[in-house]
């Protein structure tokens, strides 16, 4: 207990040198400071039944400040403190607080000297690697106030244009490496994670590559009696379809096989798009800016073989495909755990002023396996998962200030039980950077 408050203590006397010395160190120190203000409402988004009281109006303030000093060119230490508390305006009987005061980041930064192209990264950390379809977020458990890695990390810069990243991470079910101020034990996963990680990304000629094999191993516990492995192996290519137009497609696909309880894993994963930007010679705000059609898969598991064929997210649970599903999805696996779905889905954008842009997306979801009759949620007997919509504005105001506000619906097919209600969800947030 001694050791962390003197940790702490630390960590804040760090931060508040460098808010005071960055105007007179600028050359060694960067400052950062984050306010992100949210209010969420929906109704029945996790049950899908109006007669439950599950509606939930939030609003989330989340704070980080950070600080990074550059002793030389070749090294950086980072450090950035956060905090994310709630005020409940229903259900009403939720207490309010400030939360926890917790590390985001705590890192240190090198190039090796006696060979630039590779690079160190030691400590707590981001790491989004792609679009984060296999890493993104090392603590799903605490939604959005954080998605840091407890890791070493090395970049190694093959040539210009292609570059090798492999990583090693360790996440437990709680924070309890570092101090934390009004510590509350937030969950962060629901097993202790381990993951090894090899991954590479390059440029030839017109076309963007990416290979991946990410290892992670879940730890057993008193609430999940199991351990399993997950061997991912993929990639993802990224090409101009027609050169005289201004067409993307994008496709990315992985397999994973390892062990879950006693069950031998074999699972597939994969995601593509294609992107038509028409490049009007007069931008016009009634005119799209983008065209999109795309399709997911994940593999779900067939209860009639002794392997388990259920995707396993990895280290990507977040809400990469939409902000709400993921609270529908907690009745299934736990939130975020994307498996057993495709999704059809098609968008469109627009840009009604040089600042804002307006995006409307539809998703078809459907299962590749059944719910079951024996599960309580879902609860239905078909594999339709139904019709999602998406609205979404977002606005510039200047280099600091950005806003945005979402509208998401979930009209609920057979795949869950008889008569579920569809849900509205709504956000609107205001975000200020320094």
């Amino acid at each position: 207990m001694i050791l962390k408050s003197t940790v702490f203590a630390t960590l804040l006397l760090m931060t508040a040198v460098c808010a005071t010395w960055a105007g007179e160190l600028n050359e060694h120190w960067t400052v950062t400071f984050g306010e992100r203000m949210r209010l969420e409402t929906w109704d029945n988004t996790i049950s899908l039944d109006d007669s439950t009281e599950d509606a939930r109006s939030q609003m989330r303030f989340r704070t980080q400040l950070g600080a990074a000093w550059s002793p030389s060119s070749n090294t950086v230490f980072g450090l950035r403190l956060a905090n994310e508390f709630r005020y409940y305006v229903a259900p009403g009987n939720r207490d309010f607080h400030l939360d926890e005061v917790f590390v985001d980041q705590l890192y240190v930064k090198a190039a090796l000297p006696w060979y630039q192209p590779l690079t160190f990264t030691v400590g707590r950390q981001d790491i989004m690697l792609g679009e984060g379809f296999i890493v993104m977020d090392g603590g799903p458990l605490d939604g959005s106030r954080s998605a840091y890695f407890n890791a070493v990390r090395l970049d190694w810069t093959i040539r210009p244009g292609q570059a090798l990243t492999a990583f090693v991470c360790h996440q437990e079910e709680t924070d309890h490496w570092l101090p934390i101020i009004h510590e509350q034990d937030q969950p962060m996963v629901e097993q202790a994670e381990t993951g090894i990680g090899l991954y590479y990304n390059g440029k030839w000629t017109d076309h963007d590559i990416e290979g991946y094999f990410v290892y992670k191993r879940s730890d057993d516990n008193a609430a999940v009696p199991f351990s399993s492995t997950a061997n991912t192996i993929g990639g993802r290519i990224k090409q101009p379809v027609l050169r005289d137009i201004d067409l993307t497609a994008v496709a990315e696909a992985a397999y994973q096989f390892g062990e879950r309880e006693d069950a031998d894993r074999r699972a597939f994963g994969g995601h593509g798009y294609l992107h038509y930007r028409p490049g009007w010679d007069t931008p016009h705000p009634y005119l799209p800016s983008l065209l999109g059609a795309g399709v997911i898969y994940l593999s779900g598991d067939d209860p009639d073989t002794e392997k388990w064929e259920g995707w396993d997210p990895v280290f990507a649970r977040w809400p990469k495909w939409n902000e709400s599903y993921i609270y529908t999805l907690s009745g299934e696996n736990g939130v975020a755990w994307w498996t057993n779905l495709v999704s059809v889905n098609a968008e469109v954008r627009f840009l009604p002023t040089t600042n804002a842009e307006l995006r409307l997306a539809f998703h078809h979801f459907t299962a590749p396996e059944k719910a079951g009759a024996s599960s309580d949620f879902p609860g239905g007997t078909g594999t339709t998962r139904g019709n999602f919509y998406i609205g979404k504005l977002a606005y510039k105001f200047d280099q600091r200030w950005t806003g945005h506000l979402i509208w998401e619906s979930l009209a609920p097919g057979d795949f869950y039980f008889g008569g579920a209600d569809s849900y509205a969800w709504i956000r609107a947030e205001l975000m200020y950077q320094y």
